[in-house]
């Protein structure tokens, strides 16, 4: 949850009031949803939370308490602090990212080879499928997004990298078992 609070605090930073729907609408013009575990129907229930904490204020725009009165949020100051905090904790300290697949790579002698040959080959065909729409998805980003801070397409060239350094490795075991020395 922590890196997700980052994320809902870091766009409040940026633009506040906001309501809900619009910081929804931020984190998919950001498209975080391909490098962040945010599901988007959970954003109400992490801002309220948040709310409950001090760290943001929820506030009516119109100012009535009326059914349906359009709430936004604003960061207080113990959230800004919980901002830097978190951000200088995921600069400055390294933190494992936990895989599903490296667990299942684990027990890679324990699927039939034909079933591991497919599996691997469906893995690499996923990655290219993945780098070619985060190519698409970025040169637009960059050219007609000029609201749209810069340093976030290098979060997609990470991405990228990491996907296609992925699909190397990937090609590379192909060949292993193919030829029987794995497993």
């Amino acid at each position: 949850m922590s890196s997700i609070r980052l994320l809902l605090l870091g766009v409040l930073l940026r633009r506040q009031p906001i309501h809900g729907y619009d910081v929804r609408r931020e984190l998919e013009q950001m498209h975080a949803d391909h490098w962040a575990s945010i599901a988007y129907g959970s954003i109400y229930s992490a801002l309220g939370k948040m709310a409950e904490e001090g760290l943001i204020e929820a506030i009516n725009t119109d100012g009535s308490e009326r059914q349906g009165a359009r709430t936004e949020y604003v960061i207080t100051e113990r959230g800004k602090a919980e901002f830097e905090h978190l951000l200088q904790e995921y600069w400055w300290e390294l933190k494992p990212t936990i895989d599903p697949f490296q667990i299942a790579l684990t027990f890679m002698d324990q699927m039939p080879r034909a079933d591991l040959l497919k599996a691997l080959r469906h893995r690499a065909d996923q990655l290219r499928g993945s780098v070619v729409m985060l190519r698409h998805v970025q040169p637009a980003e960059d050219t007609h997004n000029a609201a749209r801070p810069r340093h976030l397409a290098e979060g997609m060239r990470l991405m990228i990298a990491h996907m296609e350094t992925e699909i190397r490795w990937l090609e590379e075991v192909l060949c292993k078992v193919e030829c029987g020395d794995l497993p």
